[in-house]
């Protein structure tokens, strides 16, 4: 048998170094890419759930349940982290103030639930079969494209605000789609509930616990609160 030449041998090793070290450096990028995962989101250094006692997933009112109201169910909807649009809508507030409404809506079976107001990603959950949501003043937000949004806490449903779609909660419901049309644009004019007593749209801002409260603190009712209910 003939001898492989010692020459062309160490050539053809030098020849392959190169590529063998290009091959390394690639699946080295490659690796620390696919490793990496973005951290989510969070809007814990902005805002907080109301400072309200709950007894058991019920909102009290002056620290006890009022006579007649129903009773609060343990929501199984999955954990979720808030998006952008979430997090820029609550800088925003916090920078500039937003708008609240001292008025109650009920979100009906289907309505989709947002991790923040864009339509244009995945509902996180919907309003279960059987059940609805009671929200008691709601925060209003309204994007540059001018859609409308509803945003509140739920009892024992964690400690993000959970964002509805006006005009999502009207395909679901025609009848309260007309009624949230009628209804929101008389708030915004309203005389402010701080003279009248009466329903209406009143300014909020973040204070200095992360809270979202009225800008005038005569409002005894604390902002974004909601209930899944039996109905």
């Amino acid at each position: 048998m003939q001898a492989f030449p010692f020459e062309e041998l160490e050539q053809m090793t030098l020849r392959r170094r190169p590529i063998a070290v290009a091959i390394a450096g690639l699946l080295a990028i490659a690796a620390a890419c696919g490793s990496s995962t973005p951290a989510p989101l969070s809007t814990a250094s902005l805002v907080q759930p109301p400072p309200v006692a709950l007894q058991g997933c019920t909102w009290t009112v002056n620290g006890s349940v009022p006579q007649g109201a129903p009773q609060g169910l343990t929501p199984a909807f999955p954990h979720f982290s808030p998006d952008q649009a979430a997090v820029s809508a609550l800088k925003r507030i916090k920078a500039k103030g937003g708008t609240g409404l001292v008025y109650g809506v009920s979100l009906v079976a289907n309505v989709p639930l947002h991790a923040g107001p864009d339509a244009s990603q995945a509902p996180i959950a919907s309003v279960p079969p059987g059940q609805s949501i009671t929200v008691s003043e709601p925060v209003l937000w309204t994007t540059s494209s001018g859609a409308q949004w509803l945003a509140f806490f739920l009892a024992c449903g964690g400690s993000n605000l959970y964002w509805a779609s006006v005009q999502e909660i009207a395909k679901v419901s025609p009848n309260d789609g007309v009624r949230l049309h009628r209804d929101i644009p008389a708030l915004l004019a309203a005389a402010p509930y701080t003279t009248t007593g009466k329903t209406s749209a009143l300014p909020i801002i973040i204070d200095s616990q992360r809270h979202l409260v009225w800008a005038t603190p005569k409002v005894p009712f604390a902002v974004g609160r909601g209930e899944l209910i039996g109905f």
